[in-house]
């Protein structure tokens, strides 16, 4: 369960007039509902067609870290904010229809998880079992309630909303990928068989289906996501093992893991196998949940750690190492034989690279010349399906923002309702920046339009105050470094619960751990769980003012090319410095985070004299010339025009007409028939 914030104070313009005697209840918490039982007969279920677009057919090593962490940031995280753009309306019981892009983010996070468990990643989503999905998706979110079965007396039922609800998991307070991710947490209570997991990860599953609506005013969100077809209790595909867990043997993301961890083997009997873990060795303390079946395939199901498992806020604890857990499951009955399992699990920050990380690294010279096809290659990475390499080029930035001109260099994601620039207080000038948690309370969104690469000595200073802010209001700043995907913070400060800081204080932060990488840069206020302000009169909340980065640079996009192989060739088209860098593509459309930069600085290409009939005179050979925009040359010589050049280090070069006019002059020597001439 997520607690929502609660009102703490209630302000009127400027002034603080008293507590709320009966603190506000704001959202709703996610409810999962009890896993659908097995269907009776599957022969009416839908079979698999035809296979969509990229949402599926994944496959991963989940013995290596790399492939794991380049797996979940670039195809996990494509599932994330995908807009809904819904035309449901739970107020009139329309189901209505979603995007397509949103679906396929649901798909493609189903089959994310299931290729991480190691079965088939290819589901498809019926439309038909959809349509029906949608409508039972609108019946839980119009009566705030959960039925695989809903009386014909709820609200928006129809009869095929009810037919999905029978064949879904479902869940209200959350909707779409976020959903699918919810099952297979599979939190609450009446969850301790895990059953919404174990449907997701049922290895036969080919075919699925979903439906979703959004919150509105006065209906929270809903999802029923259509688990069974016509392969239920059909032959069992390969899996990479011959179990299924989660979380599975090999590398996982850590935030991944949840409460209770879990063991699927099929036709085995578990009902009187134990588990034990270790991390890094050490004994973990487990208890088991009652042995349940029916639900997929069967299995055993465990707690470490005495986690509360009930609540969706218990995370499973992480030390931000990578953490290796051994898990033996002992006991095992296939009819008249017991065996057993021992498998690893290492929890890991997918957003720190490990020894395996070996990026696609440029080779080539740091001198391109203007004009010319000059060749470049780069290591390969495993599993790319194609590269893309890009040109840029750098040059000096800083940022000075004190909000006197508005939000000319910034993007507010912020409630209507107040004003951003705001004149009411302010370090410096006449304005500063203002974020504030109006009701109902959402988090607040301050982000810079420029991304900017730090050198080794970037700092970014700000002029922060917090004014009147609860425990649930948390003022962050935050860098991201793969195009805001995620963000990290580099400062973060709680509310007091009181009236805060009455003054401006100045804070710097050094950027040079980012040094070489292209940064985005946000100021997030925070609505978290506890007590909040929903005011936005003057010192209500955080202000920011006198923004500064110094010691930075923007690299401009000049171009950006797509190849199959890890080579490529460019072209400069002046004397200048340009930025080289290359990313991988994985399963086609998802692509992985640019490689390291290499810097070069392109130059005219040398002037090329070839003479075959110079003037010998006295046993001297002399070449005149003349050119411009060259101070120096040198003399190449060969006895075939064809043949090896070599430099001849005993000519002597004159000066006739300063910068316009030139002559070699050196001994006639017995293996040069031809000369050039060469500037650096």
């Amino acid at each position: 369960m997520i607690m929502r914030p609660i009102a703490l104070s209630l302000l009127i313009g400027s002034g603080l007039i008293g507590f709320l005697s009966s603190p506000l209840q704001v959202g709703a918490e996610v409810i999962l509902g009890e896993p659908p039982t097995a269907p009776a007969d599957a022969s009416g279920l839908p079979i698999k067609i035809s296979r969509q677009s990229v949402t599926g057919g994944f496959t991963v090593n989940a013995n290596s870290r790399e492939q794991v962490r380049s797996f979940y940031n670039a195809v996990y995280t494509a599932s994330d904010r995908v807009p809904m753009q819904t035309t449901a309306d739970v107020a009139t019981c329309t189901p209505g229809t979603n995007a397509t892009a949103y679906q396929e983010a649901v798909l493609r996070r189903i089959n994310w998880f299931r290729a991480m468990a190691g079965i088939p990643a290819a589901v498809t989503f019926n439309a038909a079992e959809s349509a029906k999905a949608q409508e039972s998706a609108v019946i839980m979110s119009a009566n705030n309630a959960l039925s695989h079965h809903p009386p014909s007396s709820w609200s928006c039922y129809t009869g095929n909303g009810d037919n999905a609800s029978s064949n879904s998991n479902i869940a209200i307070g959350n909707a779409g990928a976020d959903a699918i991710t919810a099952y297979i947490w599979d939190f609450g209570a009446n969850n301790n068989v895990v059953g919404h997991r174990r449907w997701l990860l049922y290895p036969q599953t080919q075919v699925m289906g979903t439906g979703d609506v959004p919150d509105t005013l006065g209906f929270n969100s809903a999802n029923a996501t259509w688990v069974f077809d016509g392969n239920y209790g059909g032959p069992r595909p390969a899996t990479r093992t011959p179990y299924v867990a989660w979380p599975p043997a090999g590398f996982l993301p850590y935030s991944l893991a949840y409460p209770q961890w879990s063991f699927a083997l099929t036709n085995a009997n578990l009902s009187a196998a134990t588990v034990t873990m270790k991390s890094n060795g050490v004994a973990v303390a487990v208890s088991l949940q009652p042995y349940v079946i029916n639900y997929g395939e069967n299995t055993l199901v465990w707690v470490p750690m005495g986690l509360d498992f009930t609540s969706e806020g218990t995370a499973f604890p992480f030390s931000g190492t990578d953490t290796v857990y051994t898990i033996t499951v002992t006991n095992i009955q296939y009819s008249t034989i017991t065996t057993g399992f021992t498998y690893s699990v290492t929890l890991f920050d997918p957003f720190q690279p490990g020894a395996d990380y070996s990026p696609p690294t440029i080779s080539g010279s740091l001198t391109p010349a203007v004009g010319q096809a000059n060749a470049y290659t780069f290591t390969p990475i495993t599993n790319a399906s194609s590269y893309e390499w890009r040109v840029s080029q750098p040059s000096a930035y800083f940022l000075n923002d004190g909000a006197e001109n508005g939000l000319i260099n910034c993007t507010a994601d912020t409630t209507a309702g107040y004003a951003v620039q705001d004149a009411s207080v302010h370090a410096n000038g006449s304005y500063s920046f203002h974020l504030a948690h109006p009701s109902p309370p959402t988090d607040q969104f301050l982000r810079l339009n420029q991304p900017f690469v730090p050198a080794t000595n970037a700092i970014l200073s700000i002029k922060s105050r917090l004014g009147y802010a609860g425990g649930a209001q948390v003022a962050r700043v935050q860098v991201s470094t793969d195009s805001g995907s995620s963000w990290t913070d580099i400062y973060s400060q709680v509310g007091s619960g009181g009236a805060g800081e009455a003054a401006f204080t100045l804070r710097t932060f050094s950027l040079g751990t980012y040094v070489d990488k292209e940064i985005r840069l946000r100021f997030k206020y925070e609505i978290g769980v506890g007590s909040y302000y929903s005011q936005t009169s003057a010192g209500v909340g955080w202000y920011l003012d006198d923004i500064a980065i110094t010691n930075a640079e923007v690299w401009t996009v000049l171009s950006t090319n797509s190849v199959m192989a890890t080579n490529f060739t460019f072209t400069p088209s002046q004397a200048t410095n340009y930025n080289l860098d290359v990313r991988a593509y994985i399963f086609t459309e998802f692509p992985l985070s640019w490689g390291p930069v290499k810097q070069v600085a392109a130059v005219s290409p040398p002037l090329v004299l070839t003479m075959s009939q110079p003037v010998v005179s006295g046993g001297q050979v002399r070449l005149d010339f003349a050119t411009t925009g060259f101070a120096s040359f040198k003399l190449l010589q060969a006895d075939q025009i064809t043949g090896a050049w070599t430099t001849n280090t005993t000519a002597t070069l004159t000066t006739n007409l300063a910068g316009s006019s030139y002559r070699f002059t050196t001994p006639v020597g017995p293996n040069a028939r031809f000369y050039r001439i060469q500037s650096p």
